[in-house]
């Protein structure tokens, strides 16, 4: 698709972009002229983004020196794996890796754009930037537009509902902590681990956007109006305060996994403490019951009339005095 800045965002026909083929530094030299693409230029004269384009990546291979882009422009960009911006002598590359928001662990929308001092071109395998452009056109129909307004506007829509679904996890992590203290933590640690690794998933994701912005931001290559540059400001500003509540929840979720280690760890105390007792008090039974099992032939207590309840006696008063004194030590 082609869509145009001249006022409005507003798509548009292929043969409206103007695509002059690159010229070349021996170019330059011979004629003597300078190139108007090049970075020398691009301090002395007002640059002026007019286009933007969204190309497959046979598109973008085919037409990317048209669109004065050099031919070795894009070869950085074979593996996108998360969301950057880098500054190249001749254009701006970048790549954008954007997480499922419902399966943040398996799939991601991945594209990469190219910006030069003509145009703004996304290369992508399916129609995500389209979506995003076409929506665009109808939120900005009464304003006008510029580079920079174009790139807030694209980049804020991936950022659009992420406050309320890091409020969303914030939520879970209550209720996780609320079952907690009811003693129901036999399912806790596996959800606390998936939350843990989707928020920090997304909070890498905050990060990648925060440093894309800061280099757009930099304008090295004199391609954005400097007074324009604070709507990348804005972006970056938005992405850095919603890594610091991913990271806070992150944190939440570290102080719930040692809460719950901590429940762990006392109901272990309390069964050793348990056993202890037990062991205690059938210690001495254990005893008469090995003094009395040697079977001499002259223990008086075998023969005697009253000697099986005596031995009862002195048991359960041996229990009743163990039991006295754990009880005395706040033990049981």
């Amino acid at each position: 698709m082609y869509y145009t800045l001249h006022a409005r965002l507003k798509k548009t026909e292929p043969d409206y972009i103007q695509t002059d083929p690159v010229q070349h530094d021996s170019d330059q030299t011979n004629s003597g002229q300078t190139n108007p693409a090049s970075p020398v230029s691009t301090l002395n004269n007002p640059i002026c983004i007019e286009n933007v384009l969204t190309l497959s990546p046979a598109q973008w291979e085919k037409q990317k020196v048209s669109l004065r882009f050099p031919p070795y422009a894009g070869l950085e960009n074979t593996i996108i794996r998360s969301c950057k911006a880098e500054i190249y002598p001749r254009y701006i590359s970048g790549s954008l890796c954007i997480p499922d928001r419902k399966r943040l662990l398996e799939t991601s929308f991945c594209f990469t754009f190219y910006i030069n001092e003509s145009s703004i071109v996304f290369v992508s395998k399916d129609s995500v930037p389209d979506r995003i452009i076409e929506t665009m056109i109808h939120r900005y129909e009464s304003q006008d537009m510029s580079p920079e307004l174009f790139l807030y506007g694209f980049f804020s829509e991936f950022l659009t509902d992420d406050m309320e679904l890091l409020e969303s996890y914030e939520r879970k992590l209550f209720l996780l902590e609320e079952n907690a203290m009811r003693g129901n933590i036999h399912d806790l640690m596996p959800r606390l681990l998936k939350n843990k690794r989707e928020l920090t998933r997304l909070r890498n994701y905050f990060e990648q956007i925060d440093d894309m912005a800061g280099q757009l931001q930099g304008n090295v290559r004199n391609y954005f109006d400097p007074e324009r540059l604070q709507l990348l400001q804005l972006i970056g500003d938005r992405a850095c305060r919603l890594q610091q509540v991913a990271q806070q929840s992150i944190d939440y979720c570290q102080t719930l996994r040692d809460f719950e280690q901590a429940q762990s760890d006392h109901k272990q105390n309390k069964t050793m403490q348990l056993m202890t007792v037990l062991t205690s008090v059938f210690f001495p039974l254990t005893v008469i019951t090995g003094w009395y099992g040697m079977n001499f032939s002259h223990m008086p207590e075998l023969d005697a009339r009253f000697g099986y309840p005596l031995i009862i006696a002195i048991s359960l008063g041996v229990i009743a005095i163990e039991f006295w004194i754990l009880k005395k030590r706040k033990i049981i």
